[in-house]
């Protein structure tokens, strides 16, 4: 807007030289009065022009830089949370603050989140992902007083633990079954080897004898034990 006026006043200003041949004005004081009127115009204008640039430029001025952190380790549970602290530029908490969390696999495909940070500065996201590699980015735009700041960490999500041992001893057991028992235990679980018997009975008895029978169970060779392993007393 500013500058289509000033362009105007420019123009209107080059007629009135075209108009009565330059330098050769008719009547010298009208002309001077003119002129006066468009400088004075154009420092109006030109002083409301410096005071917009510096209006837009001063909240800039004015807000505080801030700083986003990851808060625990790259390695997390599947099921597990990440968690990030936002502060200002002397270190303080910022409370109530809305953070943007994108988190991208290995494949680029991205899901969107935000959280909220509490009173200690402190944004959570529990994570619905499956075990592997993911990059989280995280955005604070920033408001009136608070300069915008962002951060991107590479995470590993891992299979829970219990899962990963119950996945092991299921491939065990499923092992286990396509191999012949060595032995019983008395509730007819099957034993896989020597070793395994001498263990169960060193676990229930102590150091006792015993044999495997030829049905597969134990025969306590024991003084003091039916061949069941029933104590009967010496």
């Amino acid at each position: 807007m500013y500058y289509s006026i000033f362009n105007s006043l420019l123009h209107a200003n080059d007629n009135i030289f075209n108009t009565f041949g330059t330098y050769n004005i008719i009547d010298s004081g009208d002309n001077m009065e003119k002129n006066q009127i468009i400088i004075v115009a154009l420092i109006v204008i030109i002083v409301a022009l410096l005071v917009g640039v510096v209006a837009m430029m001063m909240p800039n001025f004015t807000k505080q830089d801030t700083k986003l952190t990851f808060k625990g380790s790259s390695n997390i549970d599947e099921g597990g949370s990440i968690k990030i602290l936002l502060t200002d530029a002397n270190g303080n908490t910022l409370a109530g603050q809305t953070v943007n969390i994108t988190i991208t696999d290995k494949k680029n495909s991205n899901d969107y989140h935000s959280v909220e940070t509490n009173e200690n500065g402190v944004g959570t996201l529990k994570l619905d992902k499956d075990a592997g590699k993911y990059t989280v980015t995280i955005v604070y735009g920033g408001n009136d007083k608070y300069q915008g700041s962002n951060a991107t960490k590479k995470i590993t999500i891992k299979e829970k633990e219990e899962e990963a041992q119950a996945s092991s001893s299921s491939s065990s057991s499923s092992s286990s079954s396509s191999q012949s028992a060595y032995a019983y235990k008395s509730d007819g679980t099957p034993m896989y080897s020597q070793a395994e018997v001498n263990q169960y009975m060193y676990n229930k008895y102590g150091l006792v004898d015993y044999h495997v029978g030829d049905n597969g169970y134990i025969d306590m060779d024991e003084p003091g034990y039916d061949d069941a392993g029933h104590w009967v007393g010496y």
